[in-house]
């Protein structure tokens, strides 16, 4: 199954970075206003839940990176594939 979203690995890298378990991201999202569980966060890294933009302001905002870090330099190719799943094949 291919990804649903493109910063899964990104956030993931930088939650480890940072030491941090999916509990504590998890509940820094919360403090932020977001009520999103350890679940949904690992859905999220692993690719299996679509993320909105504010989404990836609030992660960001998180992991005290910028939004551009989550997305600098996805290849064009790699995002339409992703806005691309789940859509219909004509």
């Amino acid at each position: 199954m291919a990804s649903l979203n493109i910063i899964g690995e990104r956030v993931k890298a930088r939650r480890e970075a940072r030491n941090w378990t999916q509990d504590h991201l998890a509940a820094a999202c919360q403090r932020l206003g977001w009520d999103i569980s350890r679940v949904t966060l690992a859905k999220v890294e692993t690719g299996m839940r679509r993320v909105g933009d504010g989404e990836v302001v609030v992660l960001a905002a998180a992991l005290r990176c910028k939004a551009s870090d989550l997305l600098d330099k996805v290849p064009l190719k790699l995002a339409m594939k992703t806005v691309r799943q789940g859509q219909a094949t004509l």
